[in-house]
């Protein structure tokens, strides 16, 4: 139902007094029909936005954690959080000939 000419006038010469007064409320008022963040997210398009952005920052979280204890315990560890011993060892040297294979041989 559309309002007559005069209402019409009177109503944006409040309207205009009103913002004059107080702009904050003004501004309010203005924003009253247009869509709110949460309205804003009930989209596809952001929900599965905001989704990859949480993947992302999980990701980065648990890359960082990973980085973190495995230069705090210096490298590699044995399975048991224990830092592995990497020292190496060497079996003794077998020698060529020994005079025990020797002397059974010329029996």
């Amino acid at each position: 139902m559309a309002l007559p000419m005069d209402e019409q006038r009177i109503l944006e010469e409040m309207e205009r007094m009103l913002a004059a007064d107080d702009p904050k409320l003004a501004a309010r008022l203005a924003a009253f029909g247009q869509p709110g963040f949460g309205q804003v997210l009930r989209t596809r398009r952001a929900r599965a936005t905001i989704s990859a952005m949480a993947l992302v920052l999980i990701a980065a979280v648990a890359a960082v954690i990973f980085m973190m204890t495995s230069l705090r315990h210096g490298g590699t560890t044995n399975g048991t959080g224990q830092r592995s011993a990497q020292v190496a060892t060497r079996p003794p040297a077998q020698p060529l000939f020994s005079c025990h294979a020797a002397a059974r041989g010329s029996d």
